[in-house]
């Protein structure tokens, strides 16, 4: 069994390359024989009419016997064939014989039926096969005043029909075997050329699988492997960014879990150990039991995300007024604004009613809403916004902080991305809010979007269908 697509293409290539080559010699070879047997068959035709005009003279008494009998040899070697005459019974009006000029080829090579038939002024061909070669037999009738009197009969080997055929199919065989022979050569070349893209992208895909990320394909052909190679350039870049995050994911995770741990450690061992006196045990439990929310959240968000990834969560759609839902948010939300002294602003007027999770959509409202709230200046305000259209309704929370670069707005909803790389723990976030926030409105069949200058705030939105009594 062949292995490797190199081999199976060149194998198939080479098959097709030789069947042509066959198919090609057969149908040549039938052709030549047919078009070489046509002209001799025309060729003996023409001899035959030539004789039965000679005939004609002589049945007139316009030439002798000797005559006629030098003409029909010389036309019979002229065209390497032996001629009959064969008559029928004359008018009166000649007395001249053909009986002399007949032999038994007439009736060795043309049935009754057949002479028949030439008598009745039409003209008959046939091959006869011979042992050593083919017999081409043609019959043409003679006719004195529009009266058929007898007819001609020519024999002749078809050597000459064989042995140019045989020529010129050795000739063809000359010029088509050596085209075979460059055409496969160049299909071992093209099949490498087109193999080798294949076999580079097989030992990337490989070094891709050990962890080297920087494995690409310089391929810059226009075509379908042109597009396979950038695609999967791409897909290495992807690769590369996703394993990226996930080593700052693990960092930032590790870091922000051994921070409360090893601060919940300290209280316990403080407390077994009674450095921490009785009167300072409920501050320190009460920072230990903040610390553990914290770990707590984290947790719930990872399992968040892992879930929304897989499918596995399931959302109990029903019809909810949004902006009830943001007030209660506000609502939850204001020792927050008031730790920072911020001020919520809010720009919408009436009720909408979209068909979504009343949780999740809550759940994405706090996510954007402590975002906005960890950014912010102190003594600065947010505005919360709610639009709508045919069918969408946008929720938006702006912020008056920093902003966000154009190249942070490409990766903000990916998973585990931060852009304030230096963000301490204690400001809290794993980098996970936004793509949670993400995935849910996309499984609301809406989407997300920010709206951010460096030095002017951002602008945060996700999509909700509308809810429709129909």
């Amino acid at each position: 069994m062949i292995k490797g697509i190199f081999g199976r293409l060149l194998f198939v290539s080479l098959a097709v390359i030789l069947i042509t080559v066959i198919i090609l010699l057969v149908l040549l070879s039938h052709v030549y024989t047919n078009f070489y047997t046509t002209e001799k068959e025309k060729s003996l035709i023409k001899a035959g009419k030539e004789i039965t005009t000679t005939v004609e003279k002589y049945l007139k008494n316009e030439i002798s016997e000797n005559y006629l009998t030098n003409e029909i040899k010389g036309l019979a070697h002229k065209y390497n064939s032996e001629i009959s005459i064969f008559p029928m019974q004359l008018d009166q009006e000649t007395n001249q014989s053909l009986e002399t000029f007949t032999t038994h080829l007439t009736e060795d090579y043309f049935t009754s039926d057949e002479v028949n038939k030439v008598l009745k002024g039409n003209t008959v061909t046939k091959v006869t096969p011979e042992p050593e070669i083919n017999l081409m037999s043609v019959a043409v009738p003679v006719v004195i005043n529009d009266k058929v009197v007898g007819g001609v009969s020519l024999h002749s080997p078809m050597y000459d029909v064989v042995n140019t055929s045989s020529q010129l199919r050795r000739l063809s065989a000359f010029v088509i075997i050596p085209a075979a022979l460059i055409a496969t050569i160049l299909v071992y070349f093209l099949t490498g050329y087109f193999i080798r893209p294949l076999q580079d992208m097989s030992k990337a895909a490989l070094k891709i699988a050990k962890g080297d990320f920087s494995a690409t394909i310089s391929l810059q052909a226009k075509d379908e492997l042109g597009t396979l190679a950038q695609s999967f350039n791409f897909m290495a870049g992807q690769l590369a960014k996703v394993e990226k995050m996930r080593k700052e994911f693990i960092a930032n995770i590790s870091h922000e879990l051994r921070t409360p741990i090893s601060f919940i450690s300290g209280v316990l061992q403080g407390i077994n150990d009674q450095t921490i006196t009785s009167a300072e045990k409920e501050k320190y439990v009460a920072l230990a039991i903040k610390e553990i929310e914290r770990i707590n959240r984290l947790i719930n968000d990872m399992l968040d995300l892992a879930r929304l990834e897989h499918g596995d969560i399931k959302l109990e759609l029903r019809k909810i007024n949004l902006a009830e839902l943001v007030l209660e948010v506000l609502a939850a939300k204001e020792p927050e604004f008031l730790k920072k002294d911020l001020k919520p602003e809010l720009d919408f007027r009436g009720q909408t009613y979209v068909l979504a999770d009343y949780h999740r959509v809550q759940q994405m409202i706090i996510n954007l809403l402590d975002n906005a709230i960890k950014f912010s200046p102190p003594g600065g305000s947010i505005l919360i916004g709610i639009q709508k259209n045919a069918a969408l309704a946008t929720i938006w929370i702006k912020d008056y902080g920093p902003g966000i670069s154009k190249k942070d707005q490409e990766y903000i909803w990916d998973r585990f991305y931060k852009v304030d790389k230096t963000r301490r723990p204690e400001q809290g976030g794993s980098g996970l809010g936004l793509a949670i926030t993400k995935m849910l409105a996309e499984a609301h069949n809406g989407s997300v979007g920010v709206k951010s200058d460096p030095g002017k705030g951002s602008t945060f939105y996700f999509t909700l269908p509308l809810w429709s009594e129909e």
